[in-house]
């Protein structure tokens, strides 16, 4: 299962139009850990019959890295002269690349650039000249990639980066989507593929963990529940600190956030500090956080498997260690997966919405996001008005959704408060969805005649 490749056919065209055009080409690929940006650059070198250079950065001493990029060079150009040639500095070495690049089609891929980038900054200078002078006449295709999305961000594709403009494509590589997911889950339904793309959240290395052929509780057990279980504290904390300074403060954020204190004000008086300001701004530049905009602006987490750790696995530390993991998820979490699966219900809806945009009466929307607004009602007492969905084409409202994730069908009672919260909202028509695990009752089946009912079977068809 875990040789096969899944998905990611848009990048691989997109990247396949960019190396069958002439001449030095460079791509910059980014995207959180373990996402699958090194399968997919691997995919679309195997499928090219030319020279390739592949070296992944690590965190060493300049002089090791360089040895080792020399190794990987040669290796792949000069194999018989491997241990005869060596280099006294990269710019010697790049332009040894560039030399065999004036002949042929060389591949160049340096994979986690930030960590080559932090060892050596002036890297950066380096690889702007060799591009501006002796690569550009070349046919060399030249792809850095970087998990740390936030260098990334600043040091490669920023106005003031000295790579800037030096690149012909930009990939961010996003995780699956929750139908991209479901084909890496074949004999599982259609509630235990959507649970798994909650507890994966879309990221390619997290759904190989899960073993279709056992049950999904086994799976959920074994991964987060167990000694040697894939999701450990170390591997979870990894995906928010690893270019942070303070980790402490970090990993209590976001454990804040995954406990509901989503406000900056509630998020410092959970964690002790006075002012949260600049990390909470870390995290969204991260894109580990997300800053939703309302009358109070609030947080949520981008990735729902650190929010299930954080939320139900991270207290069990000490009984999973002790062997002992079973029982706390009996005890205290498996009756609440549907509770987790709330919010992840709504992102597999406004995913869906997306796809489905302009066929079937769905609109084209350019925005989905969830809705909070306090009203006055008829004897002028406020009311609170939560929306799972809002869709807008810019600032038009044209859609307005509710979804529910449980055992039970969705009801008359549930239908006439979501109607009467539509009510209070500034828009006149619009398309109403309802998306439901369990489908519809009889009432809401005849008298919802003018909302779109959405049963999880048709959000996979």
């Amino acid at each position: 299962m875990k040789d096969v490749f899944h998905g990611r056919n848009v990048e691989l065209k997109v990247l396949d139009k960019k190396y069958k055009q002439k001449g030095f080409k460079m791509t910059v690929l980014y995207g959180r850990r373990r996402v699958g940006k090194t399968m997919l650059i691997n995919k679309f070198m195997r499928e090219h019959d030319c020279k390739k250079i592949s070296f992944t950065a690590v965190e060493r001493e300049e002089p090791e890295l360089l040895s080792m990029m020399t190794e990987a060079v040669l290796s792949e150009l000069a194999p018989d002269m491997l241990q005869n040639i060596s280099f006294t500095s990269f710019e010697k070495l790049f332009d040894y690349i560039g030399n065999h690049a004036e002949k042929e089609r060389v591949i160049f891929f340096i994979d986690e650039y930030p960590y080559l980038a932090g060892q050596c900054p002036y890297i950066q200078t380096v690889l702007q000249k060799v591009i501006d002078t002796k690569w550009k006449n070349s046919n060399l295709f030249f792809i850095l990639c970087g998990s740390l999305v936030a260098f990334m961000k600043d040091e490669v594709l920023a106005e003031s980066a000295p790579l800037h403009g030096r690149s012909d494509l930009e990939l961010k590589l996003a995780p699956f989507n929750y139908l991209e997911t479901a084909e890496f889950l074949d004999g599982y339904g259609y509630e235990e593929k959507a649970v798994c793309y909650g507890l994966s959240n879309g990221v390619a290395k997290y759904i190989e963990q899960f073993d279709p052929k056992i049950s999904l509780e086994e799976n959920i057990i074994d991964q987060f529940y167990s000694i040697g279980g894939y999701f450990t504290e170390e591997q979870v904390k990894t995906v928010i600190t690893s270019d942070k300074k303070n980790p402490a403060l970090y990993n209590s954020i976001v454990s804040a956030v995954a406990t509901g204190h989503t406000k900056n004000s509630e998020i410092a008086a959970y964690i002790g500090a006075d002012d949260v300001t600049y990390p909470l701004k870390v995290l969204v530049k991260a894109e580990i956080l997300e800053k939703r905009i309302s009358k109070r602006p609030y947080y949520v987490l981008n990735d729902s498997m650190i929010e299930f750790w954080f939320k139900y696995v991270s207290r069990a530390t000490s009984l999973i260690n002790a062997g002992n993991g079973t029982v706390y998820y009996n005890a205290n979490v498996k009756d609440h997966i549907h509770d987790f699966m709330g919010k992840v219900f709504e992102k597999m809806a406004k995913e869906y919405l997306m796809m489905n945009a302009g066929q079937n009466g769905i609109p084209i929307l350019t925005e989905i996001s969830d809705y909070q607004d306090i009203y006055l009602d008829e004897e002028k007492k406020q009311k609170q008005i939560e929306i799972d969905l809002l869709g807008k084409n810019n600032k038009k409202i044209l859609l307005v959704g509710e979804c529910k994730f449980k055992n039970t069908p969705f009801d008359k009672t549930e239908l006439e408060k979501f109607m009467d919260k539509v009510r209070y909202l500034p828009v006149n028509d619009p398309v109403i969805c309802i998306f439901s695990l369990s489908g519809f009752s009889d009432y809401v089946k005849n008298n919802a005649k003018n909302c779109k009912l959405i049963e999880i079977e048709d959000m996979y068809q």
